[in-house]
């Protein structure tokens, strides 16, 4: 197969793979997948401001701001006052919102274990390796745009 070929076969693996999981956690679709990111960013940083959020999905802070409008009157994240600055505003997530990311994530390991087995312990490894090594070469977001 040309290069083109096994991107365009990889491509396909990885969206099939996505429709699984999406289906996985479909009985608990309390949030789009546009606001998972948001919830999965927060997890990572542990709070932003509605500006950095909009930076991080490319979206502009009006945007933003109803997402989290959104999803704090869902009890998902809430607002506080940054420590820093009185005057800003930063999101983070609630227990409910931890809790929802603690329970699909659990959804999604659960349901990939099994085709997962099918794997030696050296295939495990060696897949792992190979997306961790894909994913640090995939070029981070310019920040001036």
């Amino acid at each position: 197969m040309e290069n083109n070929e096994l991107l365009q076969s990889f491509v396909m693996n990885i969206q099939s793979i996505n429709r699984y999981l999406r289906c996985m956690g479909s009985n608990q679709a309390e949030v789009t997948r546009v606001q998972w990111m948001v919830l999965r960013h927060l997890q990572r940083k542990g709070s932003c401001t509605i500006g950095e959020l909009a930076e991080h999905l490319d979206v502009r802070s009006s945007t933003m701001s109803q997402m989290v409008d959104r999803l704090e009157k869902n009890g998902i994240v809430y607002r506080a006052s940054s420590q820093k600055d009185a005057r800003i505003k930063t999101v983070a997530l609630s227990e409910k919102g931890l809790k929802l990311i603690g329970e699909r994530e659990t959804i999604w390991v659960d349901s990939l274990a099994q085709p997962f087995q099918s794997f030696s312990t050296e295939e495990k490894e060696t897949l792992l390796h190979l997306m961790e090594k894909l994913v640090s070469h995939i070029p981070k977001k310019r920040e001036n745009k």
